[in-house]
C-alpha cells in the first residue's frame, strides 16, 4: 500500500464526485477513529469503494472481488490503494487470512458483506465469511448504507442521483453462548440488519 498514491488519489476523486452526486453522509461520528475495525457496507455500484472512501477520513483497506486485478492497469493502483483480492463464489481462506492479518496489525478492513452487487438497491443477506472477521477479537464492525448507488447507471446510460452515506454505531456482537458456527450466522445477520436501519 502506498499512502501517497492513497492521498493522491482521493484528492482526484472528492471534489468531482461530491459534486456531481451532492453527497450527504450522515452519522460520520460513528466512523471508528482506529482499528481494528470492519467497516461493512451495502452495495448496488461499482463506485461504491470510491463514495466510502471519500467518506471517511482515514484510509480503508478493502477486500475487492479478484476479476478487478484482471484489469491492465486497474490491478497495480487498487494494489497501491491497500486492496486485496477475494474470490466470490467460493471459500476463499487466503483472502480471510489476509483480513485476519490487517486487523490484528490495526487496519481498518473495508468489505460488503453480500459478497455482490444487489443492483436494485435493496439488500441481500451475508456471506459466510463476514462473521468469522466480525468476531476477530477487539474488532469494532461499522454498518454503512449507501442510497442512491443504484441509479448510478442504468443499462448504458448513466445517472445523476442524489447520493446519501449513511454511517450507524458500532453492531452489538456478543455471541455468548453459541456454537461457532452459528455465531458466525448470527453475526453475519446482524450485520445486514443494523445495515437495513440505517
Amino acid at each position: 500500500m502506498s499512502s501517497f498514491v492513497y492521498a493522491i488519489t482521493r484528492i482526484i476523486l472528492t471534489t468531482p464526485l461530491t459534486f456531481f452526486y451532492r453527497i450527504k453522509i450522515s452519522g460520520a461520528e460513528n466512523w471508528p477513529r482506529k482499528g481494528p475495525a470492519v467497516i461493512a457496507s451495502s452495495h448496488a455500484s461499482n463506485l461504491d469503494p470510491c463514495l466510502v472512501g471519500i467518506a471517511f477520513p482515514g484510509q480503508i483497506r478493502w477486500m475487492a472481488k479478484a476479476e478487478l486485478w484482471k484489469v491492465p492497469g486497474l490491478g497495480w493502483l487498487i494494489t497501491k490503494l491497500g486492496a486485496f483480492p477475494v474470490r466470490r463464489g467460493e471459500s476463499d481462506r487466503e483472502a480471510v487470512r489476509r483480513a485476519r492479518e490487517l486487523l490484528k496489525q490495526g487496519y481498518i478492513v473495508g468489505m460488503f458483506p453480500e459478497g455482490t452487487r444487489q443492483r436494485e438497491g435493496t439488500l441481500g443477506e451475508a456471506q459466510p465469511g463476514v462473521g468469522m472477521l466480525a468476531l476477530e477479537p477487539g474488532v469494532a464492525v461499522v454498518p454503512v448504507r449507501i442510497r442512491g448507488d443504484e441509479r448510478v447507471m442504468r443499462g448504458l446510460k448513466p445517472g445523476r442521483p442524489r447520493i446519501t452515506i449513511s454511517v450507524g454505531k458500532p453492531v452489538d456482537l456478543d455471541m455468548d453462548g453459541l456454537s461457532r458456527g452459528r455465531a458466525y450466522r448470527e453475526a453475519g445477520n446482524r450485520i445486514m440488519a443494523a445495515i437495513s436501519k440505517l
